[in-house]
């Protein structure tokens, strides 16, 4: 029999060692520079993306400005109940201070109706005309009464006082035979009113003012102008 050659015996012909087991060849020892196989990379999907719309961007901004447009309109509605709201208080206001303002003159006017309606009915059969006359100027003092409560004071211009254009409106002018009656009332047709808050004149009285000029004074005997009228005659 054959003697199998033990471990650590070597080969007589390469003088390298026999491995225990004849046969199987040792593993091979791993290179240590030795690079890792590379991995292929996944294949590529054969379907190409979607691309983006580009409408989407115009939509969006589209629909940006139809809700800030909405929300305008909204805002405007809300200040429109708002105006309508204290345009109601105003007048609401206006109407109770018409009322504060009117009722003084209202109760006067109300008194003055009456009294004229209880003359009118006790009048007697004869009655005078200074009777007349007085029972008229008491009904005017009544009313002046209730105009002074509004803050209106007649002006009573006197015959002979000097014209003021901001009292008196002249409505007729007459001449003057003397040049002192330059600018003075001759008569008058109705009484002014003074705003008796702001001192301003609402309504100047109406008058017949004397106004004297050299050319319209009547000619005298040593005039020249008389002479030049007979001679003219």
């Amino acid at each position: 029999m054959r003697d199998e050659p033990g471990h650590g015996d070597r080969r007589a012909d390469t003088g390298e060692p026999v491995d225990a087991v004849v046969g199987v060849p040792e593993p091979a020892a791993p290179e240590a520079d030795q690079a890792p196989e590379p991995v292929e990379p996944l294949a590529e999907s054969a379907e190409p993306l979607p691309e983006p719309d580009p409408l989407t961007p115009l939509t969006e901004a589209v629909a940006a400005l139809t809700e800030q447009v909405r929300e305008h309109h909204e805002r405007a509605a809300a200040r429109e109940r708002v105006i309508d709201k204290l345009h109601g208080e105003v007048e609401r206001l206006r109407a109770g201070e018409q009322n504060l303002v009117l009722r003084p003159i209202t109760t006067d006017l109300q008194n003055l109706r009456k009294d004229l309606l209880h003359q009118a009915r006790t009048l007697p059969a004869e009655l005078g005309r200074q009777q007349v006359a007085d029972l008229l100027e008491s009904f005017a003092l009544s009313a002046e009464q209730a105009l002074e409560r509004c803050g209106s004071a007649p002006i009573r211009p006197e015959i002979g006082a000097e014209f003021s254009a901001r009292e008196h409106r002249a409505i007729k002018v007459l001449p003057a035979d003397d040049p002192g009656r330059h600018e003075r009332i001759a008569a008058v047709v109705s009484d002014g009113y003074l705003d008796t808050t702001t001192d301003r004149v609402t309504v100047p009285a109406r008058v017949h003012v004397y106004r004297w000029s050299a050319e319209t004074a009547p000619a005298t005997e040593n005039d020249p102008r008389a002479e030049g009228m007979s001679a003219d005659v």
